[in-house]
């Protein structure tokens, strides 16, 4: 027992002791293991840099985007200047070949000035020619006379398809009745002024009749001009050929509408053909000076297919209805043709 307490004194003064040598060596220099002499500087130096590590990787982070932001600057300083520079040469030749056009036009249109100067000159040449010609033509020309009576009476006409032809061209009457086809042509200087009053008087008497035995009845083509006439034949020509135009449609010159005599009545359309309005006009029609001018049937005749709304107007009632009782068209009734010279 008493070694033993003995021993354990021992090993607890040992470790006091050694205890007390620590605390005193730590007390003189307690980095002194840490930093010996040879190597102090290079582990001060590898401490401040493990310690700062981050932001040097920071500053050199900004540093590398600061580099490739100002040569981004550089490269786009440089192209936008070759553009600027590519944009002023396109600018210039673009003004240049503006220049060149405005002068082009400009001689055109000097060119065109001169042109029309010289076109005007002839025009007015050509038209002090033709007035002479017209004078010429005026002086030679005869009066055709018509009986009052309705006796046969034929004028002398000489025929032409349009106004260009050089033989004069007159009225034709036969019959008392101005007759107006494929043969028989107007002058293109024709103009009643629309229809005539006798006609429109007609007209309106028989449109207020219609009315009383609910039919209405109203003008849709009246007076056509020569060249009202020479349009509509031109494009009916170019939509369905010359042939087939010629059926239904009158050459200029030779249009019953260009005498103020002709109505077409509600619409020029084979809509028209057995209506209420088609059959009343086809029944009353005499009553009041007028003819259904082209009937199915008499298209050699007449050169043209049936149109049941054209009406021609004659003025006298006795004569429309021995007209209708003959069951003849108006050429056979005359006894002329109708077909055209060319």
């Amino acid at each position: 027992m008493l070694l033993s307490k003995e021993r354990n004194e021992k090993i607890m003064i040992d470790e006091s002791n050694i205890f007390q040598a620590e605390k005193t060596a730590g007390s003189e220099d307690p980095h002194k293991e840490d930093h010996p002499a040879g190597g102090s500087s290079k582990r001060v130096q590898k401490t401040f840099l493990q310690r700062n590590k981050y932001r040097i990787r920071q500053v050199c982070g900004v540093a590398f985007l600061l580099i490739i932001i100002t040569s981004l600057a550089v490269l786009i300083t440089k192209h936008s200047g070759s553009d600027i520079k590519s944009g002023d040469s396109e600018a210039q030749a673009f003004a240049e070949k503006t220049e060149s056009a405005t002068q082009s036009t400009t001689a055109l249109t000097t060119t065109t000035t001169t042109s029309q100067s010289t076109t005007t000159s002839a025009t007015v040449t050509e038209d002090t020619t033709t007035q002479q010609t017209t004078s010429e033509t005026t002086t030679q020309q005869t009066t055709t006379t018509q009986s009052a009576t309705n006796k046969p009476q034929t004028s002398t006409t000489t025929k032409a398809a349009d106004n260009k032809d050089p033989e004069v061209i007159k009225p034709t009457v036969i019959k008392g009745i101005l007759v107006v086809n494929k043969s028989y042509p107007l002058p293109a200087d024709y103009d009643p002024g629309g229809l005539t009053a006798e006609t429109a008087a007609a007209f309106n008497k028989m449109q207020k009749a219609a009315a009383l035995d609910g039919i209405q009845l109203w003008i849709c083509s009246g007076y056509r001009s020569y060249y009202t006439q020479q349009s509509l034949f031109t494009q009916y020509c170019w939509r369905d050929g010359v042939a087939k135009a010629e059926t239904y449609s009158a050459r200029p010159g030779h249009s019953e509408h260009q005498s103020g005599l002709a109505i077409d009545v509600n619409m020029a359309s084979s809509y028209f053909d057995n209506t209420p309005e088609a059959k009343w006009l086809a029944e009353h029609c005499n009553d009041y000076g007028f003819i259904i001018r082209y009937k199915p049937g008499k298209e050699q005749y007449t050169g043209y297919v049936a149109e049941s709304w054209h009406i021609r107007y004659l003025g006298d009632v006795e004569l429309c209805k021995n007209i209708e009782a003959s069951g003849l068209c108006l050429e056979e009734y005359l006894g002329i043709s109708s077909k055209y010279s060319n």
